[in-house]
């Protein structure tokens, strides 16, 4: 017992020593625990000397000559202190190219030099050899633990693995999306699970886009319902009407080819033992709308893209820089914005963006227009997407956009003929105005929510109901057949005519461009047909000539286009006919030379859920239609 507290003797010498001294051999009690001294850094009650000292003599209140209070309290004594000694922060641009000094100084070196810089490759290219490298260990690691099945994820090339010597392995730890890229969507990836089922592997997958959008326990569902397509365009005859009272959910389109509806499952065994007893002639088109609805959610394959599938790259406004547009698959709101952004700052000469109002969810109505500057020019007013669950014609109508601003400044195209520099001159002297998304609220619910949701977001408090219906919205045959006034079914026109903000924003923009307005086009969905005014009966307008006359042209160039059949005629005559739609209204009081609805892809196999390998095909339609209608203003 004595020998320990002999042990310990001098513990009380050290206590006194450190409670009574400031300084230590001329130094700071601070500077003594960051000395390499061993004895300072015994443990101590598992702390170490330095907190000894710091719980026995706490920091001094007023700041010493030589460190002021602040670089005390964030001393290595304190718990909380974090240095950063040492510590860069490091800019790293996988994309830049050498600017032209360099490529002077490139030109002016000796060929063995060039060599040898041949030899050191690129950020992006020792990466991808790293992660090569890593992906292939990898691979033989899990291949002999699970010793089976094994996920081909992508099916593309390895680069070859060299001079990975001198690359930094901190790139290892980086994380952006140059660099997902550069590896993610670049190599051959073997893995015994799905790796696309985790976000921050492939956010932008099919999978996450299904995930997503349709997993939720919100979504609207629609399995086992049925799209028909009765061979009759007479809804009036009562076996029709009684058909579609008792088994029919709702009637998507009448057009030449007859009247689709869409059946609820309860009903179809019912409906198909109706249709033996009337004897219509009928068609399945969709066996079960919910499959159908997955579809339009996924992305085209690489393999099976235009762009990709043209080696001479002839499609270049499909690929757009820091644009989040592909067209591959249906984009939502936000991305169509910021395509529109992109535009603005690579044509700021030509293109601006004007907000022509809100909606109901304080969504932007943002128009962008692409003009040369001449006050002299023709405007064209094109919108898209009044029908919430209308997803083609937003995505024709953008890939349209960016085709114009791509061949904007161009004096003609090579190698297509006179008659395309001719078009294409015509499009530069108008002034063009696009709405791509007229109906965002809607169109966002459609995406999350409900897909065949097709009105806008409004909510009327006497039914607890969402929505009305905004191209029945407009004055002119507001009230019409055709439309309801039951807030809870698809076609309600509103309280009244112009009660959404979004048909009064349209409004108050086309009104202030009456005196210049050219033409003016509706794009929506579907039924394959170029169509105008009138739609609420068989009567002639004063430019029926002139509106008949383009349109069987524009009819002729989309068949030497892709082969595609587009019928024309007027709305009532085409049995597209619309109590209060736009273009009728349009023609009414602003009265410009051009009114057309345009209603893409396609007559019925699909409807309203066309998958998105149509899209760059009816981008290439929209955009053939316009030039025919720049080409009749001239």
């Amino acid at each position: 017992m004595q020998l320990r507290l002999w042990k310990w003797a001098w513990l009380p010498l050290v206590l006194l020593i450190a409670a009574k001294m400031d300084r230590v051999g001329g130094r700071n009690y601070l500077d003594l625990a960051r000395t390499d001294n061993r004895l300072t850094r015994l443990p101590f009650f598992g702390g170490g000397v330095g907190h000894l000292l710091r719980y026995l003599h706490p920091l001094a209140m007023s700041p010493t000559p030589e460190r002021g209070r602040i670089s005390e309290l964030r001393s290595d004594l304190d718990a909380n202190y974090v240095s950063y000694r040492g510590a860069q922060l490091w800019k790293l641009n996988f994309n830049a190219t050498w600017g032209s000094s360099m490529e002077e100084e490139e030109e002016e070196t000796e060929e063995g030099a060039g060599e040898e810089r041949q030899m050191v490759a690129s950020p992006d290219a020792q990466f991808n050899e790293v992660v090569a490298l890593f992906a292939l260990a990898f691979v033989a690691l899990i291949g002999a633990v699970f010793g089976q099945k094994l996920l081909l994820w992508r099916s593309v090339s390895v680069p070859e693995i060299s001079g990975i010597s001198g690359l930094p392995l901190a790139l290892l730890t980086l994380n952006s999306s140059e660099l997902y890229e550069s590896t993610f969507e670049g190599l051959q990836w073997l893995s015994p699970l799905d790796l696309r089922r985790f976000d921050f592997l492939s956010p932008g997958s099919s999978y996450q886009i299904n995930r997503r959008y349709r997993n939720g326990s919100h979504v609207q569902r629609y399995y086992g319902f049925q799209l028909w397509k009765i061979h009759e365009t007479r809804l009036e005859m009562p076996e029709l009407r009684a058909f579609w009272r008792h088994f029919g959910s709702e009637v998507w389109n009448i057009n030449q080819d007859g009247i689709d509806i869409l059946i609820e499952q309860r009903n179809v065994a019912d409906a198909r033992k109706f249709m033996e007893k009337v004897g219509f002639s009928y068609n399945v088109m969709i066996d079960d709308i919910e499959s159908a609805i997955d579809e339009t959610y996924v992305e085209v394959p690489a393999v099976e893209h235009p762009l990709d599938s043209v080696r001479n790259n002839s499609l270049p406004w499909m690929e757009r820089p820091g644009s989040l547009m592909s067209w591959r698959r249906y984009h939502d709101q936000a991305d169509i914005r910021q395509f529109l952004q992109t535009l603005l700052e690579t044509y700021s000469e030509n293109v601006e963006i004007v907000q022509i109002g809100v909606t109901r969810n304080k969504r932007p109505l943002e128009v962008i227009r692409v003009s040369n500057g001449n006050p002299d020019n023709w405007a064209i007013f094109v919108d898209a997407g009044l029908q919430a669950r209308d997803w083609l014609s937003p995505a024709a109508l953008t890939y349209a956009i960016s085709k114009l601003t791509h061949l904007w400044g161009r004096s003609g195209v090579k190698g297509q003929g006179q008659r395309q520099s001719r078009a294409e001159k015509a499009m530069r002297r108008i002034d063009w105005y696009f709405l791509p998304l007229a109906n965002p609220d809607g169109y966002q619910y459609s995406r999350h929510t409900d897909r065949l949701w097709t009105k806008n977001r409004a909510f009327d408090t006497a039914s607890g109901c969402y929505g009305v219906n905004l191209d029945r919205n407009f004055e002119y045959g507001w009230d019409g057949t055709g439309s309801t006034s039951n807030p809870c079914k698809n076609l309600y026109r509103g309280a009244e005519s112009f009660s959404e903000p979004e048909s009064r924003a349209l409004r108050s923009f086309l009104s202030g461009m009456r005196e210049y307005l050219g033409a003016y086009v509706s794009l929506g969905g579907y039924g394959q047909a170029i169509t105008y005014p009138w739609g609420d009966a068989d009567y002639v307008t004063e430019n029926q000539r002139d509106l008949k006359q383009t349109a069987r042209r524009a009819v002729l160039a989309l068949r030497r286009l892709n082969q595609a059949e587009y019928s024309s005629g007027s709305s009532y005559r085409q049995k597209l006919a619309r109590p209060g739609n736009s273009a009728d209204w349009v023609q009414d009081r602003i009265e410009p030379q051009l009114v057309f609805n345009m209603f893409l892809k396609d007559q019925g196999r699909y409807g309203y859920l066309m998958p998105p390998h149509y899209i760059v095909e009816s981008g290439e339609e929209v955009f053939e239609f316009l030039r025919t209608i720049a080409q009749q203003l001239h």
